[in-house]
């Protein structure tokens, strides 16, 4: 394949920080174009673009992308050599790509502190609506396998691959980063869940985390990645879900930082919107580099 070159809740208990901060961002960063996830037709697809149709998707009325039968992926290279590269996965309902201000707008925020980003358009709408994840899953782990074969193309190390996704994204981000999947399955390195969505089993502060082998728990024995957490506390997607996933991974031996703002609702992303919008970046920026996954 060619590629082109181009609340405070529970924080003491569970060791998770609640921060504030803010940094300027230099001008806005250069993509490269377009590049496929697969060759030729993906795997499992069963739709079928009409005559004329654009098979890599639309942009609906409101700029979201839209009817995505070709999955592609578009790199933001970092500045400088040997930085992280980060996986970007908009939010949706997975029916839609708020590709915007969950993907471009994060992608440049990424590339201001020094990490090189990949914003993925995976297939939407669902194909099975019992099961929405399916084939974006497939679409994430092919795009990791590619991210980590061409990553020092891009100034990126291979060691160092993260996935960040909101809302429908941000599951989707939390399915391929720690849900049961067959032996070598691809996996980031890192994972950013922002306002994720599904990750209880009702949209309920009481309720609990989806686990087995269609859950979002991780199978018992391993020890997950790191996690990054950003919620606001009257989002609509519970906030405890964010930390009831922190805790399981804490407990596992992982480690999770969570945010959590008192407001600013759901699908903010990487915008002028609230507090949460303008600062969760520059909070994720001091958490990479507290990992040692940005490039001093």
């Amino acid at each position: 394949m060619k590629i082109p070159r181009l609340l405070p809740l529970l924080a003491t208990a569970l060791g998770l920080v609640f921060l504030v901060g803010c940094v300027g961002l230099p001008p806005a960063a250069s993509s490269l174009p377009a590049a496929p996830v697969w060759v030729g037709v993906p795997p499992a697809e069963t739709l079928k673009a009409k005559p004329g149709q654009d098979p890599k998707g639309i942009i609906n009325k409101s700029g979201h992308r839209a009817d995505v039968m070709i999955p592609e992926f578009v790199v933001y290279p970092a500045a400088k050599p040997g930085a992280p590269i980060v996986i970007v996965c908009p939010g949706g309902g997975y029916g839609i790509l708020a590709e915007e201000h969950e993907g471009a707008e994060v992608a440049r925020r990424l590339n201001a502190f020094g990490s090189a980003a990949v914003v993925l358009r995976y297939r939407v709408p669902r194909r099975d609506n019992l099961k929405p994840w399916i084939v974006p899953v497939m679409d994430a782990r092919r795009t990791i396998e590619l991210v980590r074969e061409h990553a020092k193309e891009w100034n990126a190390d291979p060691s160092k691959v993260g996935i960040l996704g909101f809302s429908a994204g941000g599951n989707l981000a939390a399915r391929v980063a720690y849900s049961p999947a067959e032996v070598g399955a691809a996996r980031p390195d890192f994972a950013v869940l922002v306002y994720p969505a599904y990750l209880f089993v009702k949209d309920k502060p009481d309720s609990v985390l989806r686990d087995g082998p269609e859950g979002v728990v991780p199978s018992p024995g391993t020890k997950p990645v790191p996690a990054f957490f950003a919620h606001s506390a009257d989002d609509g997607y519970p906030a405890e879900g964010s930390m009831a996933l922190a805790k399981v991974l804490k407990s596992m031996g992982g480690s999770a930082e969570v945010h959590v703002w008192a407001k600013g609702g759901h699908g903010w992303g990487a915008s002028e919107r609230c507090e949460a919008a303008k600062k969760w970046t520059d909070l994720l920026g001091a958490w990479m580099k507290e990992r040692g996954l940005l490039v001093p």
